[in-house]
């Protein structure tokens, strides 16, 4: 127990400090892929979803949440996401209560840009790209509390520069004494990047925490769930989700975000056939972007 407050002290000090240099690092933060959800269920509980039993990305933003679903899932999803790009994950999440083991692998292609010269003439076409593979590992401590702990290593091409790097992420979780709580928080994309154009690009560090609880009424349980995130380069944002599962076939999603730039309400239907497990999510945004349809596809063994 001594080692878990020691652990999550340590991630507020280092939240505090880092927080004194978002001012005069505003706009120096990059590989911002990082945090496009990943995947419908994620999409559909505003971006989210990390305590939603089904979704088998849910260790991507929350290392330790996985850990007690006692359950292996194999996971794929595509989201054509804004301005023409495409955001797509494949997933391994396996988790046996006492441990979890998670391994992804996610991209954002940005499709075929036009490469023009210094006078707008056009010179050809490229193809930017991020690719991210993370694995995950997390364990029980106490039959309360969960550790898990998140290493990538994040490949990028812009033109003709490229950069590779390595990041990691923290997670704790909590299950309070009130039935179906659970309170968890994160330290993510902290990592080291080599150079792009002769220029260091910082990681999109953030602090995260998410809280839910689930009732069960027969055969039907609610999950609510609010969330709260500090990235070092941006004010706090928050949300808040509902997921209804109805006789273990049907999920509906909903979710709302709280003082993001161009981001508000998200909404989402999952249906279940025995083992296999079909989502899809629907995404608002401002008039000037378009709306980010989601679907995956998952199976359950």
């Amino acid at each position: 127990m001594k080692h878990l407050i020691l652990i999550l002290c340590l991630l507020l000090i280092g939240s505090l400090a880092l927080a004194e240099e978002t001012n005069e690092n505003a706009g120096k933060y990059g590989y911002k892929f990082l945090n496009v959800p990943s995947g419908p269920v994620s999409i559909a509980l505003a971006g989210r979803g990390v305590h939603s039993p089904g979704n088998s990305t849910s260790f991507i933003f929350q290392p330790a949440a996985s850990c007690e679903n006692g359950e292996r899932i194999l996971g794929l999803s595509h989201s054509p996401w804004l301005i023409d790009t495409a955001a797509n994950c494949l997933s391994y999440s396996y988790s046996q209560r006492t441990h979890h083991f998670g391994i992804a692998m996610r991209n954002l292609d940005y499709g075929e840009l036009e490469n023009r010269d210094d006078t707008g003439f056009l010179i050809g076409h490229y193809n930017p790209l991020d690719v991210d593979i993370l694995t995950n590992y997390a364990r029980r401590i106490t039959p309360s509390f969960y550790l898990g702990i998140n290493a990538g290593i994040l490949y990028q091409k812009l033109n003709t520069a490229t950069s590779l790097g390595a990041h990691t992420d923290l997670g704790l979780s909590y299950l309070p004494p009130l039935s179906g709580s659970k309170l968890s928080i994160s330290a993510r994309n902290l990592g080291l990047a080599s150079k792009t154009n002769q220029e260091t690009v910082k990681f999109p560090t953030s602090y995260e925490a998410d809280i839910s609880n689930v009732q069960k009424f027969g055969e039907t349980s609610v999950m609510l769930a609010v969330a709260g995130i500090k990235g070092m380069d941006e004010d706090a944002k928050f949300s808040v989700s509902s997921e209804v599962g109805l006789l273990n076939m049907v999920s509906l999603r909903f979710g709302y975000k709280f003082n993001y730039a161009a981001e508000n309400l998200s909404a989402g239907l999952g249906v279940a056939y025995r083992k296999v497990h079909i989502d899809y999510a629907y995404a608002a945004f401002s008039e000037e972007l378009n709306a980010v349809h989601s679907i995956g596809v998952a199976y359950q063994f």
